[in-house]
């Protein structure tokens, strides 16, 4: 299949509607797309070469990372568990207009699954070599194994990587930030979900983010980490300390938010 053209920026309205080779109809959020040119420059300027072995790519090149920690609270981090040097992770950081302001997606995994359960996420898996060629295809894979729906993956643009932290099992975690061009008026109905891997798909807007953002004590980090307490949710442990830096560095400047 022929890869999508270039999409036009309409900044006249919210909303801008164009076309893919197909002929079927594109509608792109501006909101997004006037923010990406700001956001890809920040991430450009804040990223780093991340030296660890055990997230080299497949030709040995070390990855560019966005730094979620200082080099002091990196090294802690990774004190934290035993790391399985055998598997790897990624998961994929959302970012999307949804009902008119910038957001965040998140899941609430299933509460019958064995690890995890009834947890906060961000859509993600494993990393599996017989189908995909980097953490960046696992993160878009597990998304839409996770969301399901009828959304246009085509549709959507990876701004980098954030640096790696161990899951609680001690499986290296790469977060992939990406932006989904096509706003989402309704998460239901745009991401079902997998019933057998969540419980609900949800969005959250990144001015409601630093509204209710306070930190709490970890035992598993040893130290105060951010917690994001919502109505109906509470974003904590892995996915609010990757939520955090990425958050207050990159899209608050982006957005323009105070």
């Amino acid at each position: 299949m022929s890869k999508p053209r270039s999409i036009s920026i309409c900044r006249q309205r919210r909303f801008c509607s164009d076309t893919i080779n197909n002929g079927r109809p594109v509608t792109t959020s501006t909101i997004m797309m006037d923010a990406l040119p700001k956001l890809k420059k920040l991430y450009t300027r804040k990223a780093k070469p991340f030296h660890m072995s055990t997230m080299k790519e497949r030709n040995n090149d070390v990855p560019v990372v966005f730094p979620l920690f200082s080099p002091k609270a990196q090294e802690h981090v990774w004190k934290t568990v035993p790391i399985n040097h055998d598997r790897q992770a990624a998961i994929l950081v959302p970012l999307l207009e949804y009902q008119g302001e910038p957001s965040l997606l998140f899941t609430k995994r299933s509460s019958s699954l064995p690890t995890h359960a009834s947890e906060v996420s961000f859509p993600g898996g494993h990393f599996d070599n017989t189908v995909d060629n980097s953490l960046e295809d696992t993160a878009i894979r597990e998304a839409q194994e996770e969301l399901l729906g009828d959304y246009d993956w085509e549709q959507i643009q990876l701004i980098g990587r954030a640096s790696p932290l161990p899951s609680i099992n001690g499986t290296p975690v790469m977060p992939i930030l990406a932006v989904l061009t096509q706003p989402i008026v309704s998460s239901i109905d745009t991401f079902p979900g997998n019933v057998e891997e969540v419980d609900e798909v949800f969005v959250v807007s990144l001015s409601k983010l630093l509204e209710v953002e306070t930190i709490e004590y970890s035992q598993r980090f040893r130290t105060k980490i951010p917690v994001f307490p919502l109505d109906h949710h509470k974003i904590w442990g892995l996915t609010a300390v990757v939520t955090r830096p990425i958050l207050h560095q990159l899209l608050k400047p982006a957005f323009g938010l105070s």
